[in-house]
């Protein structure tokens, strides 16, 4: 099972990082469509056990009725929707010694274009993060 550091290695040897920190990172996805998604990665203790959170932007609070995010989250294989500070996000949490490198990736695709298809439709199609 990798370690923090080697995921963050393993990240940065494979895809251009757009924020770079000690306890996160984050990458831009760009679609061939001319979209992009910005999504990140951090490393954070919960139960005594190693962590990381994947977060990527949806939209603006005021741009998706709580009631329809509600009903969005039972519709996710992975991850939910969350409010945090005017904005919607997607985030999913996983643990870190359970994690191998393809079960790390999967999240990061999976959240990366369900956040990118979820901002097309509640943020009149912009292309905001």
């Amino acid at each position: 099972m990798p370690t923090w550091g080697e995921i963050y290695e393993f990240t940065r040897s494979k895809y251009n990082l757009s924020v770079e920190e000690p306890e996160r990172f984050a990458l831009i996805w760009a679609y061939d469509d001319g979209r992009s998604q910005q999504i990140f990665c951090r490393r954070f203790e919960a139960f005594n056990q190693e962590m990381i959170e994947f977060r990527t932007p949806v939209c603006k609070e005021n741009e998706m009725p709580h009631t329809v995010a509600l009903r969005k989250n039972s519709e996710f294989a992975i991850g939910a929707l969350v409010l945090e500070n005017g904005h919607i996000f997607l985030m999913h949490n996983a643990l870190l010694r359970n994690l191998d490198m393809e079960e790390f990736e999967l999240p990061l695709h999976v959240l990366a274009r369900t956040a990118d298809n979820l901002e097309k439709d509640f943020s009149s199609g912009n292309d905001d993060y």
